[in-house]
């Protein structure tokens, strides 16, 4: 099983990081690398996937997200998110994954990153949310492959295709 994600330039890769690191530790929850999920899990030959994901970022150069809020839900996977804002980059890629991968499986693509994963209370989550401080803007510069394992800890982006910025 596999699954595409956007992933954050090292810099803002890193802030996100430090604040998954620090919830993580205080929570006793598996650290795990910062992402948008671009496309949910699909079990399929690897380098079938490797080109589809390929043909899906052509022409498409690193770009911004913008965050909309810090939020929570019940959901195990969106236990404490950044919620961000849908862009025509993002959208444009999604079309062309959905195009290509829906046979295999079904997703329903709402861009955020999660935090934790952790079943956690509300006044905690709450908690949490009012401790964090992150900017407005991150940037989103190349996408991933994910070899997915129900064990986060064994998560492992297995390809990486940078964003080209077009000339």
């Amino acid at each position: 099983m596999y699954a595409v994600w956007y992933l954050f330039e090292r810099k803002d890769e890193e802030k996100i990081k430090k604040n998954i690191a620090n919830i993580s530790q205080e929570y006793n929850a598996p650290a795990f690398i910062p992402h948008i999920t671009a496309y949910g899990l699909v079990n399929m030959d690897l380098k079938i996937l490797t080109d589809i994901v390929s043909r899906s970022i052509k022409n498409i150069e690193p770009f911004s997200v913008e965050k909309k809020s810090i939020s929570f839900s019940n959901n195990f996977w969106k236990t404490l998110f950044i919620d961000f804002e849908n862009n025509s980059s993002m959208l444009k890629i999604n079309k062309k994954l959905t195009e290509n991968l829906s046979k295999f499986s079904k997703y329903e693509f709402k861009p955020h990153s999660s935090l934790i994963y952790k079943n956690i209370n509300l006044k905690e989550k709450q908690k949490i949310i009012e401790n964090i401080k992150l900017e407005k803007f991150f940037k989103i510069d190349s996408i991933g492959i994910l070899k997915f394992s129900d064990s986060i800890t064994e998560w492992r982006i297995i390809e990486k295709k940078l964003l080209i910025k077009v000339v």
